[in-house]
């Protein structure tokens, strides 16, 4: 087992008995809309996510894009909303908070 520590350490232990500890992967739901967005599912306040757009002819390349809290976002590709999902303890992803910090 690689060293780790954590939220870490806790994904490959779960990883290493056959489990998910968070189903976190892809977004739930049909193609995402304005009054209905796919869910996105984080462990913090904000993830990077990235639409490759529908099915089929609709796919496209790739956009990423940060996804926070509280805000929907749509993809300028394919036009479909996406919407997070806390199921952790939220809080920024690097442990810090977003407020500027002098040396």
């Amino acid at each position: 087992m690689p060293i780790a520590i954590g939220h870490e350490k806790e994904e490959l232990e779960a990883e290493l008995e056959g489990r998910r500890l968070l189903d976190i992967d892809f977004p739930e739901g049909p193609f995402g809309t304005k009054e209905a967005p796919a869910v996105v599912k984080s462990y913090y306040d904000k993830r990077i996510v990235g639409c490759p757009g529908g099915e089929g002819e609709d796919e496209h390349d790739v956009v990423w894009f940060w996804l926070e809290k509280g805000k929907s976002f749509e993809c300028p590709v394919c036009t479909q909303y996406f919407e997070l999902e806390v199921v952790g303890p939220g809080g920024p992803p690097d442990g810090h908070g977003d407020e500027d910090h002098d040396s």
